[in-house]
């Protein structure tokens, strides 16, 4: 197990949130779907963000059990990319959809908080992939 590629995967996915979640990126038509104000963004708990943080490691850890799969002729970044974005469509997505559609959430909200979830694992899976030696996920 690499928990280096973990590590870096789990904090990819907070990078990219920071950056996706961010009010002059996507970040005010979230809030304003979940109802939220920039003030309830500023007086976030650690507990939140260490259990995201928490919950993103769950994430890489489950995507490094399979880094050892390879495919001839593909750089194990993109391979990885090509995992985790057929579990995020095919798992996360729908999911996503049908809760936010159940809640009333505005198609906007819902929509990007499911792109948002589909590049992250999609980057995960590179990630780990990518900072996963052969031999070692063959071991």
């Amino acid at each position: 197990m690499n928990y280096v590629a973990i590590i870096a995967g789990a904090i990819s996915v907070m990078v990219l949130g920071f950056v996706w979640f961010h009010p002059k990126v996507l970040g005010q038509g979230w809030m304003k779907g979940a109802g939220l104000t920039e003030e309830d963004m500023k007086s976030t708990d650690p507990i939140s963000m260490i259990g995201a943080l928490l919950m993103a490691g769950v994430i890489a850890y489950a995507m490094s059990r399979y880094a050892s799969h390879t495919e001839e002729g593909m750089s194990q970044f993109v391979h990885g990319m090509y995992h985790g974005f057929m579990t995020a469509i095919m798992y996360v997505a729908p999911v996503l959809v049908s809760k936010g559609l159940f809640e009333k959430k505005s198609i906007s909200w819902i929509l990007s908080g499911a792109a948002y979830w589909v590049l992250a694992i999609t980057l995960v899976g590179g990630i780990v992939y990518a900072l996963t030696p052969i031999a070692e996920a063959a071991g």
